[in-house]
């Protein structure tokens, strides 16, 4: 009796599992990979489990794709240590002038262009952030406003390519990471832009004169122009199919480092600090990709996730489906760190998003989106208590200012529910 009770429900006894360990405070990579190994436990013989325990594990940990993570990684560590989000920020607001609040419009545009080098939220936030903060607090943008601008902006780290949680979705689905890229050109662009326009149309309005010569603009412009050209040439490269996105995240390592030589912001010391920071990043996202992939096996192999899809399609209508889903990812964000929630939602979802027809391209940035809640989503989100760490800044003040941004998010989720084509039709027309 109690055999087939473990028999039947193995899967959802790994999921109870998990969230028992982590309210225990267990990390979440420690905690997928028990969870998952104590339930095949109850109903397997232990020598079977080990061994499809280091199966799984080593084939998760050798694949190829996963070559690309900590190259775009390391691009990003590196752009830090050349101080590139200054030559970003003073080429915005050179352009931008003396329009309403243009010191804002200025450090979204900056957010924009350093996630497209970094693809990494937490890094735009604090880089970006360690430069513009400043300056808003003191034209009396008021910490809820500057805080929340930068929290916001941050978020594009992970929708504008190259995106490390794209390529972890990529990677857990089997779908091409460079479509992938390529998909989320237009949904990032329409998010930027609203994100600006939010910025310009917030009140108060505040004008300052920011007009800068022609000359001085075209000086700035000049020396920040090979930062400016890589996300270019990224999404180039990729669109064209001239190179994979592990052969443009090897050349993006060796064209910032070239670069930051050549501008004299470089040094073998710099180089080994980033180093240093970017194995510590992918050590971390390894091991949740390890064992996030053995815990998403075991569900698969316990038939949950189809059975969890078959049961929210048989009782609910599309558009209810995506509300549940988008509560889901509200909650799960107030908890989890974004990565930890895709490698943890994924394996349920994705079979969800197909028996509603959605295609895997959409539904990876459907839930990249997803990801950029969980970012601004207290009272956890690793971008308020990055912002926190490096502002002081009240947490709930920053909060309280991300919030519209928050609700964009919601809203584009919807939008690219029902209006697949803005996912479909640049990676249709790739070579």
């Amino acid at each position: 009796m109690i055999m087939d009770f473990f028999f039947d429900y193995a899967g959802y006894i790994a999921i109870v599992l998990l969230f028992l360990f982590m309210v225990l405070g267990v990390p979440v990579f420690v905690a997928m990979g028990m969870s998952a190994f104590i339930a095949a436990l109850l109903i397997d013989d232990p020598t079977r489990v080990m061994r499809t325990f280091i199966q799984n594990t080593w084939q998760a940990a050798a694949i190829f794709e996963l070559v690309a993570l900590p190259l775009f990684i390391l691009t990003g560590t590196i752009m830090q240590q050349t101080d590139a989000s200054r030559d970003l920020f003073a080429v915005a607001k050179a352009w931008v002038g003396s329009v309403s609040n243009s010191l804002g419009i200025a450090t979204m545009l900056a957010c924009g262009i350093f996630a497209a080098i970094t693809g990494s939220s937490i890094a735009t936030a604090a880089t970006i952030g360690l430069v513009a903060i400043p300056l808003l607090l003191r034209e009396q943008y008021g910490e809820r406003r500057s805080a929340g601008f930068v929290a916001g902006g941050g978020t594009l780290g992970i929708i504008i390519p190259p995106s490390i949680p794209l390529i972890l979705y990529g990677v857990i689905t089997e779908t091409s990471i460079g479509q992938l890229f390529i998909a989320a050109v237009i949904p990032g662009a329409i998010m930027l832009s609203i994100f600006t326009l939010y910025v310009y149309l917030s009140r108060p309005r505040i004008t300052t004169d920011h007009v800068v010569p022609w000359e001085e603009r075209w000086r700035v412009t000049r020396f920040g122009i090979g930062v400016l050209l890589l996300p270019v040439l990224i999404i180039s490269a990729i669109y064209t199919g001239i190179f994979t996105p592990t052969e443009v995240g090897g050349l993006s390592v060796v064209y910032v480092t070239l670069l930051g030589f050549i501008q004299g912001r470089l040094s073998w010391h710099k180089i080994k600090l980033a180093a240093m920071r970017a194995t510590k990043t992918t050590g971390m996202l390894y091991m949740l990709i390890v064992f996030g992939v053995y815990f998403a096996h075991f569900l698969a192999f316990e038939y949950v996730p189809q059975s969890i899809a078959q049961t929210i399609v048989a009782n609910t209508t599309g558009i209810a489906a995506v509300t549940l889903i988008i509560a889901v990812y509200l909650v799960l964000g107030m908890f989890l760190e974004s990565a930890a929630m895709l490698l943890l939602s994924i394996p349920i979802f994705f079979p969800v998003a197909m028996e509603l027809g959605m295609h895997p391209l959409t539904f990876g940035i459907f839930a990249v989106i997803a990801m950029e809640i969980a970012q601004i989503s207290p009272p956890i989100g690793v971008n308020l208590f990055t912002i926190h760490g490096i502002s002081r800044i009240r947490l709930w003040t920053i909060a309280k200012g991300a919030l519209p941004f928050l609700l964009v998010q919601v809203a584009m989720l919807y939008v690219v529910f029902y209006t697949p084509w803005l996912t479909l039709w640049l990676p249709g027309t790739m070579n």
